[in-house]
């Protein structure tokens, strides 16, 4: 279990968004659509620096911390983590996000006061249960600090990690970064009862590329 989550294709500019499965994307409402169906969800978030976020062209585009004209995000290999993101982020002209989430169930998000997305929560078919939240933000609006959870009949995975930003485009979006800290597994015994934790680093990349109009 814990190889698929290191290796589940997405495109994740947060590492994170919603959409139940054959539905369309449904936000929480702080983050921004005034359309949008409210989906609470009880994750802790702590909320980047009024001052830190630059501006962006559309609401969307900010729940992403996308700037420019972006019109599709596609992650180059595979994202650490399983979010309710699932494939690439698809923009129309307005900043308008245009794509269709459908592989997980019970999909919510969160956003912070300046309206990025910094919490996400859904459910596999199996009843796993992923959950993020991102903690803090370096000035620019770019997280830098988190926690993941993966809780699924068989074990449950959690990671707490930091991540530095390798590569930007020349809009200042970034194009690679890297994800490091320590991971804790423990899995479930014959009698129902999970194990001790085992514990390891946790190190890994993440790049993707970006398309304007």
């Amino acid at each position: 279990m814990k190889l698929k989550h290191l290796f589940f294709t997405a495109a994740l500019p947060l590492i994170v968004s919603c959409g139940g499965k054959g539905k369309e994307v449904r936000d929480d409402s702080a983050c921004g659509s005034a359309s949008d169906t409210v989906l609470p969800v009880n994750i802790e978030i702590e909320d980047a620096p009024a001052d830190s976020i630059p501006p962006y062209n559309s609401d969307d585009l900010r729940k992403f911390g996308l700037r420019g004209k972006v019109k599709t995000v596609r992650t180059k290999e595979y994202s650490p983590f399983v979010t309710c993101i699932s494939g690439p982020l698809q923009f129309n002209e307005d900043g308008s996000l245009s794509s269709r989430f459908d592989e997980l169930t019970d999909n919510r998000m969160v956003c912070n006061d300046n309206g990025i997305i910094n919490g996400t929560e859904c459910r596999e078919s199996d009843g796993t249960v992923f959950r993020l939240a991102l903690t803090d933000y370096d000035p620019e609006g770019n997280p830098v600090s988190g926690t993941y959870t993966s809780d699924g009949p068989d074990e449950i995975w959690e990671v707490e990690f930091s991540i530095s930003y390798l590569k930007f485009d020349k809009e200042g979006n970034w194009t690679e970064r890297l994800f490091k800290g320590t991971s804790s597994t423990r899995q479930m015994k014959d009698n129902g009862e999970y194990s001790a934790p085992t514990k390891e680093n946790f190190e890994k990349s993440e790049t993707r590329a970006i398309i304007y109009y």
